[in-house]
């Protein structure tokens, strides 16, 4: 293969992944027998081969920020079963149900403030949803769309607004700070939360039939949903201050985290056996899988190296003077198209050992790509047909058809573009945060 051209190289690996994809393996088994077989192909030997242990060893047992992985996951569940998810809506209900938009506001809020203690998109949808549809539809008679649709996309904040297992995985891969993913994080997730809750007013106001009741403002109310969520702002300050105070690393800031997760269970009379089994054993199956796809996608990367495909790639596009935007929006293009098949984790390393080198030869900064991964990667979580949040809010709508959760969740769609928009026209929205508190974004 090192002899084809580099347009029938990529068309040869492209093909052999969709035919082993098309007959059922597993992507991360599809992606380590194509990575075996580029070594082969390179010039490796059989014998070589046994080098693919020490890089496992690499990636995973020599890897102290990987520990976070499991620990933030698990919080992430902890916290969810003991029931802050219904804290924090409730305290939103009083801190943003009187804008126009009401309750479809205390969707967006919630889960943002939910996503900074779990770190999973599903899981914030599946926990807020839960709440939040029953009582909007049923009780307030919502319109079912808007309702489906904010929570859904409200659930993509999981893995934007850190702590975020995506973000953990991205920086175990390529190797950069898991503290200063997180960091680059911050704004633009408080940005797309904004841009969502502008969209949800605009349309409030243009067309009240879109939302429900306005509540009433008082600061007490106010006042009175900050007191109602105060645990939960307790552990997303202290996780936030420990990290960016220099007082813990991530990892041990999980740690940490987990502690203070079980003692509020505790003081709410929530903590019993039955959810910390079932916190860790989510937290097992969720880890096993990414760290299966961090080490199989090593393996691709490194029989791509091999072959220098990404650097070929690279040289050819600076030869062919390609404009960066129109390049970045290919890429884009591919993510979106790719999010109508595969599920979020698969599709990023899939394309990983080929887009990072790619974008970071180019100039892009390593922090930036990693916050436009995990846009891209939840814009697939709300595209059908197998986006996972669209089955997550669709299962516990009481029967309503999908239709009704596509249709809602479409505006939220373009938001999230036009978050990908802003953030190539203002990189600084996702590098000056980390640039400001480590030096480098």
């Amino acid at each position: 293969m090192a002899e084809l051209s580099l347009t029938w190289s990529i068309l040869i690996i492209i093909v052999a992944i969709l035919t082993l994809l098309a007959s059922g393996m597993l992507i991360a088994l599809a992606m380590a027998l194509i990575g075996i077989v580029l070594i082969l192909i390179s010039g490796g030997s059989l014998a070589s081969l046994g080098a693919l242990g020490i890089l496992q060893y690499n990636v995973v047992g020599d890897n102290f920020g990987l520990v976070s992985m499991p620990l933030f996951i698990f919080m992430g569940y902890l916290v969810l079963e003991v029931g802050l998810a219904e804290r924090i809506y409730d305290g939103s209900i009083g801190i943003v149900g009187f804008i126009p938009g009401g309750l479809l506001h205390a969707n967006i809020l919630s889960c943002a403030i939910f996503a900074a203690m779990c770190g999973s998109s599903v899981a914030t949808a599946a926990a807020l949803g839960a709440i939040a549809i029953p009582l909007e539809i049923n009780r307030h008679n919502y319109p079912v769309r808007p309702v489906l649709g904010s929570v859904a996309a409200g659930g993509t904040l999981g893995i934007l607004i850190p702590p975020s297992v995506t973000f953990i995985a991205y920086g175990v891969f390529v190797g950069e700070s898991i503290g200063q993913l997180f960091a680059a994080g911050i704004v633009p997730g408080i940005i797309l939360s904004c841009i969502f809750m502008l969209y949800i007013f605009i349309a409030a106001v243009i067309d009240p039939s879109t939302a429900g009741p306005r509540l009433s403002f008082s600061i007490k109310k106010a006042l009175s949903g900050l007191a109602t969520m105060w645990s939960a702002l307790l552990l997303i300050g202290l996780i936030i201050a420990s990290i960016y105070l220099g007082f813990a690393t991530p990892t041990e800031a999980a740690g940490v985290g987990c502690v203070i997760a079980a003692a509020i269970g505790f003081c709410y009379r929530r903590l019993t056996f039955k959810a910390v089994r079932e916190a860790a054993m989510a937290s097992l199956y969720t880890t096993s899988f990414m760290v299966l796809l961090i080490v199989t996608a090593q393996i691709v990367s490194l029989g791509l190296s091999n072959l220098e495909i990404p650097q070929r790639i690279t040289a050819a596009i600076v030869e062919a003077g390609i404009n960066k935007a129109v390049l970045f929006s290919l890429i884009v293009l591919m993510y979106l198209i790719l999010g109508c098949f595969l599920e979020p984790g698969s599709m990023l390393f899939l394309t990983l050992p080929i887009v990072y080198p790619l974008m970071t030869g180019l100039g892009f900064s390593s922090v930036w790509l990693g916050v436009i991964m995990v846009i891209l990667v939840e814009l697939a979580n709300i595209t059908p047909p197998v986006g996972f949040n669209l089955f997550v809010i669709q299962g516990i709508s009481e029967g309503r058809p999908m239709i009704d959760v596509v249709v809602g969740v479409i505006p939220y769609f373009f938001c999230m573009l036009l978050m990908i928009t802003l953030l190539y026209v203002w990189p600084e929205l996702a590098t000056w945060l980390p640039t400001y508190l480590f030096g480098r974004g």
